[in-house]
């Protein structure tokens, strides 16, 4: 990843579920604030599936004062996701948000043609903001995604695939592996080789394995 997420940009953590997203997400989180006692966290819950007891014992060995300087939404809607957004206290270049997942309400609110356009454009629109915010503010955006399978193979791609690759700085995949405990992590934007590491998921979060 040359240094870690891009500030300034909108980075993307894609995966089936179970593939360690949101821990990837907290534990950089609970690292940058660690090593940055300037910088704040926002956590926007869209999928209202952050579970405080993991995020606690996470916390513990770095600090459990760190939780203070974490500030968590739960938006109810993808409407509400838009407004939560767009309400966010002033950041700074230091700050980090976390949008877990970005389109886990965008998906339950896409139907018919028209539905599926109109969302579309929507989801466009957010990721524009986020863009707009990032890049003025100096502030790193770590969203993550949720996966579709591609017709006819056993691949899988990020919903909304052409939006998010689009606005997206940098792409992190996210795979189980056959170890229990260990997830395969690519790096598919920017293009670097070799691009793909192993990580351990523990008490502590997400580290870098060797198995």
């Amino acid at each position: 990843m040359g240094g870690g997420f891009m500030a300034g940009a909108i980075n993307l953590v894609y995966g089936e579920a179970t593939s360690g997203k949101t821990t990837l997400a907290v534990t950089t989180i609970l690292s940058h604030l660690k090593a940055n006692r300037a910088s704040k966290a926002f956590i926007i819950d869209s999928d209202n599936k952050l579970n405080t007891a993991r995020l606690t014992q996470m916390a513990e060995s770095r600090g459990l004062g760190l939780l203070k300087r974490i500030h968590t939404y739960i938006p109810a809607s993808f409407k509400d996701q838009e407004e939560t957004l767009e309400s966010l206290p002033v950041l700074e270049p230091l700050d980090i948000v976390v949008l877990d997942s970005v389109t886990g309400l965008y998906r339950g609110e896409t139907g018919d043609e028209t539905q599926t356009y109109q969302i579309n454009k929507e989801l466009n629109r957010q990721l524009g903001y986020i863009t707009e915010v990032a890049n003025k503010t100096g502030a790193a955006f770590i969203l993550t995604g949720q996966v579709r399978s591609i017709l006819d193979t056993s691949l899988i791609e990020p919903v909304a695939t052409r939006l998010l690759g689009y606005w997206s700085s940098m792409v992190l995949k996210l795979d189980k592996t056959p170890t229990p405990g260990f997830k395969q992590v690519t790096l598919e934007k920017p293009t670097v080789k070799p691009n793909t590491i192993k990580v351990a998921i523990t008490e502590t979060g997400v580290t870098e394995a060797e198995i």
